[in-house]
């Protein structure tokens, strides 16, 4: 009797196991988005695994369109899809059916950030330019480009603002000034000028 008891008891656990396990499934399974933090008008990119057996599309206000687009296939028992970031800074929810419970994923839109900015759009060749930006830009502290002599450096000049003095080179053109701004290259572009006649 003990025996059939210990059995009847483990049957009964595995019962209530199988039981809540879609409801534990709907709040840590499913899909996934490939950030947490998006700039306005931003990639959103979801996907889910084809155990997670989730069906339709996404749907979110914070989505341009409120749905994402149709699921395909994006990798071995993957599923992906895309929507667009809202405009409109804030916090917002995605959510998508999952084994017949809605799970849902935060994220976040966040306002533009300051990039940066080159003191002048025209520089005579040989000429002086200064690179800038604010306290609350994303970019780094190194600005390059095949315009200037040397790559320059930014520094400290006020509470918020960081200057960066540096030269352009002899050869007349168009150029680009080029940072690493949020882990993408942003570039501004710049004009070297011909010197002017030297005066008699």
């Amino acid at each position: 009797m003990r025996i059939i008891t210990r059995v009847a008891v483990g049957l009964a656990a595995v019962a209530t196991t199988l039981t809540v396990a879609p409801f534990a499934h709907a709040e840590s399974g499913g899909f996934q988005l490939d950030r947490t933090e998006y700039g306005p008008g931003d990639y959103v990119t979801i996907s889910y695994d084809v155990t997670a057996r989730c069906e339709g599309k996404a749907k979110s206000n914070g989505f341009i369109n409120w749905y994402s687009s149709e699921f395909e296939v994006g990798g071995p028992n993957t599923f992906v899809a895309q929507a667009n970031a809202s405009f409109v800074p804030g916090t917002y929810t995605a959510e998508l059916t999952c084994k017949g419970e809605t799970v849902t994923r935060d994220f976040t839109v966040v306002a533009p950030r300051d990039k940066f900015t080159l003191d002048k759009a025209e520089v005579e060749a040989g000429g002086d330019i200064s690179v800038m930006k604010t306290k609350q830009s994303d970019c780094g502290e190194v600005a390059t480009s095949p315009g200037f002599t040397a790559p320059i450096k930014l520094e400290y000049e006020s509470v918020n603002l960081r200057i960066g003095n540096g030269q352009v080179v002899d050869q007349p053109g168009t150029y680009q000034a080029e940072m690493t701004c949020g882990g993408k290259q942003v570039q501004v572009p710049f004009v070297v000028t011909a010197k002017a006649p030297a005066q008699p």
